[in-house]
């Protein structure tokens, strides 16, 4: 009976067959379509050195961008080249490594976010932090959204999709500066573009929706600076909490530039003492300050001793020039192996369809393969996880730290120091994947970034024109740091100023 069953329903299982086939395409060409080439727009949202712009408008497109241009040089987003067909496995989750990968894995990565951050930081940086770019001649927006930003430019053309907006954001010229605020996914709150020093634009994007909502802004904005001592008596944070004169988001964002930027994390000892020198920014009426920017410091421990100050890389070296952030390697491997599925913030999940961002480089190799640090730093996380599978955590200082995901073996515990190029793992497919590959993630200032992008410090010190020119800042800055009157305001030109 069952042998007639199978030869009567034989033509149904072929159209069943047939319509489960469809929607596994349809699926696999979904996930395709979600995924934005990882390649500059050729869009022209430019501030050119004349102050003129470029013919053509950029026509609002609230759609994700495609790497196709028109005859105009803009994107043409009526049609994307579809990628060659490719099948993806799903594994069950498990903390065991598989075997070799079959044909259907020949693209190994996770379609999870792994949220590995389940602590809270022992401080938090001023809530809603500002970031800022002043624009250079030449400069396209667009390449500054995306690439330098790490902001979707979905969201840019949602706010073209208002021809005020698109005027605005279309006679943008050099010299004006950008200010912007992002959530904890990243995705943009409020935008501002100044005209002057005094007003401009704003952006706030609603409560409950994705729509942006134009203002003016006319609040002036004042600079003053600070230099302020303490001695440690049980952590940095208690030390700056003591002081009447910081608020207590000042106090919060000082621990964490100086938990950043300052390699004491496990050296800091009761008694030692630190100097720094603080430029503080308000809006007028507002003692609150609206940005902080440390310029230099000077700690004195009884485990460490360092002075270093600011360069216009956002990064600290000494008096002489040497970084106090380590060279790092793009890949933290030798050899070749390809990537199989790229940073993405905005990738969709190919089953839910939800967004479910991508937040490192995935590359494909085999089960056992060595992994090496890719600069010097502190082990602080050595974990098993039900979806990242084995993982490491290195932090380098000044706010970068490196992730690795899906190991087979860890070679590293908590609490020690590596160099770069020391094996800290290999390799493996634990957690959930779909085959064997590495996950590596960089992040910066707490935050991912593209980790094939992102730019990196490639020298251990400065040297030729760059040493003079740090030189040249670094004596001003440290001069004051030595010789201002401590935990008082004083006068000293804006940073932006002393590095033009």
């Amino acid at each position: 009976m069952a042998v007639r069953q199978k030869t009567a329903s034989k033509t149904r299982s072929i159209v069943l067959m047939g319509s489960a086939g469809l929607a596994l395409g349809l699926g696999v060409a979904l996930m395709f379509a979600s995924q934005p080439a990882e390649t500059s727009q050729p869009l022209q949202i430019t501030a050119l050195q004349d102050g003129t712009h470029g013919n053509g408008r950029l026509s609002p497109m609230p759609h994700a961008p495609v790497a196709n241009a028109g005859a105009n040089g803009f994107p043409d987003l009526s049609r994307a080249d579809a990628p060659a067909h490719r099948k993806v496995a799903f594994v069950p989750e498990t903390g065991s490594p598989r075997q070799s990968p079959s044909a259907d894995e020949e693209f190994p990565t996770s379609y999870e976010t792994f949220d590995l951050d389940d602590q809270p930081p022992v401080a938090e940086e001023m809530r809603s932090d500002w970031k800022s770019h002043t624009l250079a001649g030449g400069e396209r927006l667009t390449d500054l959204w995306e690439r330098e930003w790490d902001l979707p430019l979905a969201t840019l053309y949602r706010l073209l999709d208002d021809d005020g907006n698109a005027r605005i954001l279309n006679r943008i010229r050099p010299g004006q500066e950008v200010e912007w605020r992002v959530d904890d996914e990243g995705y943009l709150t409020h935008l501002r573009l100044w005209t002057d020093r005094a007003s401009g634009h704003e952006w706030t994007r609603e409560p409950d929706g994705w729509d942006f909502e134009r203002g003016t802004v006319e609040n002036g904005r004042e600079i003053s600076h600070m230099i302020l001592s303490a001695e440690i008596d049980g952590n940095i944070s208690a030390a700056l909490a003591a002081r009447s004169d910081l608020s207590r988001r000042a106090v919060n964002a000082l621990t964490v530039l100086l938990d950043r930027y300052l390699p004491v994390r496990t050296h800091a000892r009761n008694g030692d003492e630190f100097t720094l020198l603080v430029e503080l920014e308000t809006l007028v009426g507002d003692d609150t300050p609206h940005h902080l920017r440390l310029l230099a410091f000077d700690y004195r421990g009884d485990l460490i001793e360092v002075k270093a100050a600011r360069h216009v890389n956002g990064r600290f070296y000494t008096p002489e020039g040497e970084s106090l952030l380590p060279p790092f390697d793009r890949r933290p491997f030798s050899g070749n192996y390809r990537i199989s599925s790229s940073f993405n913030p905005q990738r969709r999940h190919p089953v839910t369809g939800r967004v479910a961002p991508h937040q490192g480089t995935d590359f494909a190799m085999p089960i056992g393969t060595p992994i090496q640090a890719p600069a010097d730093g502190l082990v602080t996380r050595v974990e098993n996880h039900p979806l990242a599978g084995r993982f490491i955590v290195i932090e380098h200082g000044q706010g970068y730290s490196t992730r690795y995901l899906h190991l087979n073996r860890t070679l590293v515990r908590p609490g020690q120091t590596v160099e770069r190029g020391e094996r800290i793992a290999l390799s493996g497919n634990t957690g959930r994947s779909t085959g064997p590959h590495l996950h590596y993630e960089i992040h910066v200032n707490n935050r991912p970034r593209n980790p094939m992008r992102v730019e990196l410090p490639e020298s251990e010190a400065l040297a030729g024109e760059e040493l003079k020119q740090f030189q040249g800042i670094s004596e001003a800055l440290i001069a004051r740091l030595d010789q201002g009157e401590r935990n008082r305001q004083i006068a000293f030109m804006p940073y932006d100023e002393l590095t033009q």
